[in-house]
């Protein structure tokens, strides 16, 4: 903090706002189901405290580069460092050799200050399998580090080129960053929520009311109403937001708003209703150990819930949160304020110290790459993790992908015959084609293999909300269009069905609701049906065979994640998904396949006759799984198909059970 500046402890209370909504969202408590929306909270903080530190020291002719280098290693490096060492030590000793592996990545990550662009590509926000990943809540901090790192050098070449024009231009730079937000948010709504050029103008939002963007109100009242409005649109997006709500962009924008009134509408002689309150000194409390709270609370709910997956419960969410608030305190005590009051007579051992430390955490997340060396897990543990096929790409030759990421086009089959079989779908028909490969069912078939994680085999469906991609009803256009090119004799449509028709994935795997039409998710099915049925009479009509591929069984549990447990530390193996509970997740998908079984040259074949009897559906076999999440198959479970893939090419399929 600037000695110039005054301190203000209604802003630590902000942060306290801030930490305890998304410890609220994390630990699942008081109904905050938008509690994400914190971290925006904490941007506009950052960007106006720091704003506000750098102008002062430049307008007095202070400001050094290197201190404020120096004070942001202070702040962040140290209590970061203990909780990553922490971590990775737990991490050693409880995550499974292919979490771990990828826990070594995410470390490389924030070390390197990121972390948002490497969970970009890896995974979503909201999605569950994020529960198995420690250093999530890292992307932050490599947001405001990025920010950090050019912020202060832009604000001295802005001083010395025009003064005068400093809000303005740092005005247009939001509102550019705020434009990308949006369109990041259109057209990419789960990777948007990391971006560090969709993020920015949260920042400058409170670094332009460090420059006064707004003037102050001269009235008490107006004051009081400032704080007051600013408090209820951080509070109806806590309550009010959801995983399904579109984010950041023009949703981001009423929280960034509510803390930008909060801190406007205070500080002066007079302080506001909103302004007391957070200046009580509980709030207060909590806002300065906020930073190192947040650090502590995700990694320790990580490996609880990896360790102890059925024991996610009230109580121990409460005793979660009361252990998060002491290592934090802690943290704060012993790690943070120590540092953060070293003195040295010059910068460089704060240098040397942050570089020897950087180097040790990326020579130990290098290491965490290769598990073995860190690793003895028992045989049966390494067996029990579930090996996947050999990947497609390996076995499916690569062809011209005029759509691009994530689609992926490839041929399988002889070379010397010419393509006259498409393999149409999303990520279940990539398994389905992996199994073909590796089992060389084609009968002389030469297939081309067009697949789209996450995107339905449906002519005319757009999808809404996180889950929306706006590649996907060009591709599946793009795929119909070849199959009505010469030679193309039939089409196979695989896909994870009841994802589409219910909308809800019914499973630990997480991720985002799927919406098939703007008006709600109670409209999938209906849509859905129409779909699928108006998408297979369009190719049968042209007189293609037609082969559409029924469900796999799902799961509520990882089975080969099950197994690990089971072998590591004897937790029992869950029950097997029954018949009945298979049917029931599938109601509103059998009784489309079997009326569009009807159609002349469509065929239904239906793979769940190879797992399931007339009880249940197995997910292992000869003690292995089959599954290598929730829903797709592995190796073993491919193989466990059998003579099905015989049935994708034969005259007349499988009979219904």
């Amino acid at each position: 903090m600037s000695s110039t500046k005054p301190y203000r402890a209604d802003i630590d209370g902000l942060r306290a706002i801030a930490v305890a909504g998304v410890l609220a969202y994390h630990f699942s408590l008081g109904g905050v189901s938008g509690g994400y929306g914190g971290v925006d909270v904490f941007f506009v903080i950052s960007g106006f405290l720091i704003a506000g530190i750098v102008k002062s020291e430049i307008e007095s002719g202070t400001f050094s580069i290197t201190r404020f280098y120096v004070r942001r290693i202070r702040r962040i490096i140290p209590a970061l460092t203990a909780c990553v060492l922490v971590s990775s030590l737990l991490a050693a000793l409880l995550l499974f050799p292919s979490d771990l592996k990828n826990y070594g990545g995410s470390l490389l990550a924030a070390v390197t200050s990121t972390s948002n662009f490497y969970f970009r590509r890896d995974t979503g926000y909201f999605d569950a399998p994020a529960i198995n990943k420690p250093l999530l809540h890292t992307w932050s901090l490599g947001v405001e580090e990025q920010f950090y790192l050019l912020f202060p050098i832009l604000l001295v070449a802005l001083f010395a080129i025009d003064r005068k024009a400093i809000k303005f231009i740092l005005l247009a730079i939001a509102s550019a960053s705020f434009a990308y937000s949006v369109r990041d948010v259109g057209d990419h709504p789960q990777q948007a929520f990391f971006s560090t050029l969709g993020r920015v103008w949260e920042l400058l939002t409170g670094a332009l009311l460090a420059f006064e963007i707004a003037p102050r109100l001269s009235s008490k009242a107006g004051r009081e109403l400032e704080g007051i409005f600013g408090a209820a649109l951080i509070a109806i997006c806590f309550f009010r937001y959801t995983n399904a709500t579109e984010f950041p962009g023009l949703t981001a924008l009423p929280l960034c708003l509510g803390a930008a009134l909060i801190i406007h509408s205070g500080g002066g002689t007079q302080p506001t209703l909103v302004g007391r309150a957070l200046a009580l000194p509980p709030v207060v409390a909590l806002g300065l150990i906020s930073y190192s709270v947040y650090l502590w609370h995700w990694p320790l709910m990580v490996f609880f819930r990896y360790r102890f997956p059925e024991a996610w419960t009230l109580p121990s969410q409460l005793a979660l949160l009361a252990a998060s608030l002491a290592i934090g305190a802690l943290s704060w005590r012993y790690v943070e304020q120590p540092f953060r009051h070293w003195r040295t007579a010059s910068s460089r051992p704060v240098f040397l110290t942050a570089g020897i430390v950087t180097v040790g955490l990326v020579v130990l997340s290098l290491t965490m790459r290769v598990p073995k060396w860190l690793q003895h897990w028992s045989p049966e543990v390494l067996a029990s993790t579930a090996p996947t096929a050999a990947s497609q790409r390996a076995q499916c030759r690569p062809l011209p992908n005029p759509i691009g990421y994530p689609s992926e086009i490839c041929r399988l089959g002889p070379t010397e015959r010419s393509i006259d079989t498409i393999l149409w779908g999303d990520s279940h028909a990539q398994k389905l084609a992996i199994g073909l490969a590796a089992y060389g069912k084609f009968h002389g078939h030469a297939l081309l293999v067009e697949t789209y994680g996450g995107c339905p085999p449906l002519l005319g469906v757009q999808l809404y909300g996180r889950s929306r991609s706006v590649k996907c009803p060009a591709f599946n256009n793009a795929v119909v269009a070849k199959a009505m090119t010469p030679g193309i004799r039939q089409v196979i449509i695989a896909a994870r069905w009841a994802l589409y028709a219910e909308g809800e994935r019914g499973d630990v795997d997480g991720g985002a609701e799927i919406y098939l039409s703007n008006e709600g998710i109670e409209k999938n099915a209906p849509i859905f049906a129409n779909a699928l049925e108006t998408t297979v009479r369009k190719l049968a009509d042209r007189g293609l065979r037609v082969i559409v591929v029924g469900p796999i069984p799902e799961n509520v549990f990882n089975p080969a994640l099950a197994f690990e447990r089971f072998h590591a530390w004897k937790q029992p193996l869950p029950h097997e998904t029954t018949l009945s509970a298979f049917l029931q997740r599938e109601r509103n998908v059998m009784p489309v396949l079997s009326r569009i079984a009807r159609i002349p040259n469509v065929h239904v074949v239906y793979p769940h006759l190879r797992l399931c009897d007339a009880q249940t559906c197995r997910y292992s076999e000869d003690g292995q799984p089959l599954y290598r999440d929730t829903n797709h198959l592995n190796a073993a479970g491919l193989a466990a198909l059998g003579n099905f893939y015989d049935q994708l090419f034969a005259a007349a399929p499988l009979a219904q059970r």
